[in-house]
C-alpha cells in the first residue's frame, strides 16, 4: 500500500463551545447553544483534509485507552486516513482541547498534550514512512518527544530516502520557539507557519522577511498563514503569491490553518504548480471557517476548486 502523505504529531479531540463571549461567575452554570466534538490537531486535520480531497494519507501518533482515543481512531478512519501507525498507549490520556469560540469566530484553547507528548523518534517505522511522497510534521512546541535534535535526525533520514519533508508550526506557550525546530530546518522542503507564530520562530516581522528566513535553510516553499488576511507564499525561485482571504461567512476558524496545509500538500503531491497549490490551500481555509471544526468542512475537491475559481 502506497500513501501520498504521512503526517506525524498532534491529533486531539476538540470539545468546541460557542458562543463564549463572557465567562460565567465561578460556581455558576451558563447554558450555551452549541457544544460539539470534532477531530483536531495539526497533523490529524492536515491528513484528514488531504484524504477528503482525494489523496491517500496516513498518520503516525498515539492515543490513550479512553473515549477520546476511540473517537479519534474512528474520526481518522472515517476521513479515509490510514491508522496502521497509530499506537494506543495505556499509560497516557488522549490529547484533548476545549475550544471556546466567541461570536466573531475567534478561539481560546485549553489544551491537554496527553499521549502526543510520548511520541518519539523510536516510534517511527521508516518502512512505513518511505512509502510516502511527503512526510509532514504538525505540532512543534506540543510534541516534546520529537522537538529539537530528534526531528532533525528524522527529517534528514526521511529526505535521504527520497521523501519530501514538510512542517507546520504551533504556538509555543513556553516561549522557547526556535529551538524546537532549528535542527529540522535544513532538512525541510516546505515550511508552513501562522504569522503570529512565525514572528516568534524567526524573530522577523514582515511576511517577506519571515519567508526569506525559512527559505535560507534550503526550503523550496514558505507559506505564511495570515487568518482573515489570507496567506503569503514565497518559493526558493523568488515567486511570491500574496492571496487575500475569501469573502465568506465565518462560523469558526479552528483548524483552518491546519486544513490549508492539507490543501497545499494535495496540490503539491499531484504536480500542481506552487501558485495553484497555494490557491487551493487558501480556498480550503475559506471552506473550513464556514462551519465548526477543522477536518469536516471539505467534502470534495470540486467544491473547493469552485471557491478557488471564484464561483
Amino acid at each position: 500500500m502506497a500513501l501520498d502523505l504521512i503526517t506525524i504529531g498532534v491529533v486531539c479531540a476538540d470539545v468546541m463551545v460557542k458562543p463564549v463571549d463572557t465567562f460565567p461567575e465561578r460556581g455558576t452554570l451558563a447554558v450555551v447553544p452549541s457544544l460539539e466534538i470534532h477531530l483536531g490537531g495539526l497533523a490529524g486535520v492536515t491528513a484528514s483534509i488531504f484524504s477528503r480531497l482525494g489523496g491517500s494519507a496516513g498518520f503516525v501518533g498515539k492515543v490513550g485507552t479512553d473515549g477520546f482515543g476511540d473517537y479519534i481512531k474512528g474520526a481518522l478512519a472515517g476521513n479515509g486516513v490510514n491508522i496502521d501507525a497509530l499506537q494506543v498507549d495505556s499509560n497516557e490520556n488522549t490529547s484533548a482541547t476545549v475550544v471556546l469560540v466567541n461570536s466573531e469566530g475567534e478561539r481560546t484553547f485549553l489544551h491537554q498534550v496527553g499521549a502526543n507528548a510520548s511520541v518519539s523518534e523510536a516510534d517511527i517505522d521508516m518502512d512505513y514512512v518511505k512509502q510516502a511522497k511527503v512526510f509532514h510534521w504538525g505540532g512543534p512546541a506540543i510534541t516534546p518527544g520529537l522537538e529539537g535534535a530528534p526531528m532533525g535526525r528524522i527529517m534528514e533520514r526521511v529526505r535521504a530516502a527520497g521523501v519530501k519533508t514538510s512542517m507546520d508550526t504551533c504556538f509555543d506557550s513556553k516561549g522557547v520557539w526556535r529551538a524546537h525546530i532549528e535542527p529540522a530546518l535544513p532538512h525541510l522542503d516546505i515550511i508552513m507557519s501562522s504569522y503570529e507564530e512565525a514572528r516568534h520562530y524567526t524573530s522577523k516581522e514582515t511576511d517577506a522577511d519571515i519567508a526569506d528566513f525559512y527559505l535560507s535553510f534550503g526550503a523550496e516553499v514558505a507559506m505564511i498563514k495570515r487568518g482573515h488576511e489570507g496567506m503569503y507564499v514565497k518559493t526558493s525561485g523568488g515567486d511570491v503569491f500574496d492571496l487575500p482571504a475569501h469573502n465568506v461567512d465565518v462560523v469558526d476558524t479552528t483548524g483552518a490553518g491546519d486544513a490549508a496545509c492539507g490543501g497545499f500538500l494535495y496540490g503539491y503531491v499531484n504536480g500542481w504548480d506552487h501558485e495553484k497549490s497555494a490557491r487551493l490551500a487558501n480556498a480550503v481555509g475559506g471552506m473550513t471557517v464556514q462551519r465548526m471544526g477543522g477536518a469536516e468542512a471539505v467534502n470534495t475537491l470540486d467544491e473547493v476548486v469552485e471557491l478557488m475559481q471564484g464561483r
